[in-house]
């Protein structure tokens, strides 16, 4: 064999390696599936245990909703021995749900809250934090005060190298009083792109009326991350379409999604759920206040102390969580 022939030989048996297993077969290229870990019911009653469950199901990233502002912790942990948990089983913290103060009145205090919860999440390596609720002012100058105080909250993330978002459920697809936008349209529009995205709940705009696919394509490059959420498992409703969903989404160029669970309820409560989101839709139409608010949500059992309940609430939504990887994982759509 002539030297040129033998080294473009081994340059392309080099280039095909990592394609390759040792027995000769295709290795499956690793999903990225992504859970917010706001869906372990339970879940500080056994850390550890549960995230390593969710290694096993195949998890690979993570949302946390659990760091304490107050205290600038994690489920009692501090951002880096909690990151480091995370990682020992697999699971990298790249998003979280977090709040601080946030009062348009008092820009300077609510910039210097939302700083410090920033420095503990750059410690944690997220390239994500996110608002997750909160009620909108119905005037829409104090809306508009609203949208800047969001932009700015999200320079200070940007002097960090995180990116800030805002999460909604259905009642941001109330209409704003006096415009033909829906509160969702007006955030949109009233910030700034390099310093707020917005993250899709698809199961929440769903219930408000909307397309998803619709939005993601009228909005490509703010809606950059999503939540998979459904009645309860992933895909077992039948209500959403998530193949158009995640082509449209990875055709926007975005990757970053997390599953999202709430506690498995009976269709009563389901009801009473989404009852208390059109309640709360109804009052920002109708001239709701904002600053800040947002309502108690129904956390799912956490105020639940009885170890034996804690645990049994918890092996019901590992199991949940687990149902949901296996229809990802087994999904051609999902890269």
């Amino acid at each position: 064999m002539k030297k040129t022939s033998f080294i473009t030989y081994f340059l392309a048996l080099a280039l095909l390696v990592p394609f390759a297993s040792i027995d000769g077969e295709p290795k499956a290229k690793k999903k990225q599936i992504g859970i917010a870990t706001y869906s372990v019911k339970g879940l500080e009653s056994d850390i550890e245990g549960s995230l390593k469950a969710l290694g096993d199901y195949g998890y690979t990233v993570m949302e946390i909703s659990n760091y304490n502002a107050g205290r600038g912790t994690v489920a009692g942990y501090s951002p880096a021995d909690y990151a480091a948990l995370a990682e020992k089983y697999g699971l990298d913290i790249i998003s979280s749900h977090a709040r601080a103060k946030f009062d348009a009145k008092d820009v300077p205090g609510t910039l210097d809250a939302w700083g410090k919860l920033f420095d503990d999440h750059k410690i944690m390596g997220c390239k994500y934090v996110i608002l997750p609720m909160n009620m909108w002012s119905s005037d829409v100058e104090a809306l508009k005060a609203e949208c800047s105080l969001l932009n700015q909250i999200g320079a200070e993330a940007s002097k960090r190298g995180i990116k800030f978002g805002y999460h909604n459920h259905s009642m941001e697809f109330a209409t704003v009083p006096t415009t033909n936008l829906t509160f969702e349209d007006f955030l949109i529009q009233n910030t700034d792109p390099d310093k707020v995205f917005f993250q899709m709940d698809v199961y929440w705009i769903t219930v408000g009326g909307m397309d998803p696919v619709t939005y993601l394509k009228k909005y490509p490059n703010r809606f950059i991350v999503l939540h998979i959420k459904d009645d309860y498992v992933i895909g077992e409703s039948g209500k959403i379409d998530y193949q158009a969903i995640f082509r449209q989404f990875y055709k926007n160029g975005h990757k970053d999604w997390f599953v999202e669970m709430e506690a498995k309820m009976t269709d009563e409560q389901r009801k009473q759920s989404i009852a208390m989101m059109d309640m709360m839709k109804q009052r920002m139409s109708q001239g709701g206040q904002g600053q800040g608010g947002a309502p108690a949500g129904n956390a799912g059992g956490f105020g639940q102390r009885d170890p034996k309940a804690q645990a049994a609430m918890l092996k019901e939504s590992l199991e949940g969580i687990r149902l949901s990887a296996e229809y990802l994982l087994n999904a051609r759509f999902v890269k």
